[in-house]
């Protein structure tokens, strides 16, 4: 059986493969993990637009509660293009 990851604005439940994945680099920078494989704890988030628009509403009015330690505004910036990648496709 696959983990379960948990989104970080809907608390959806799914597999990994359902999420994009966010981790922090050394300088506490958000970055795309796009193979799901980086060796750190990490965020998810659904690959739809809805809870991108949500997260960053919550990260704005400072409601986002994660568990890694990460600058908001390089989160917000990886937020932003994951939205418009998605409204791209």
């Amino acid at each position: 059986m696959e983990p379960i990851r948990c989104c970080i604005a809907c608390r959806a439940k799914k597999t990994k493969e359902n999420f994009f994945r966010i981790v922090a680099n050394d300088e506490k920078k958000a970055i795309l993990d796009k193979k799901q494989n980086s060796n750190s704890r990490g965020i998810y988030i659904c690959r739809d637009k809805k809870c991108i628009e949500n997260a960053l509403k919550a990260i704005t009015k400072n409601k986002l509660k994660l568990k890694i330690n990460v600058d908001n505004q390089s989160l917000v910036e990886v937020l932003k293009e994951l939205g418009e990648e998605i409204w791209e496709n």
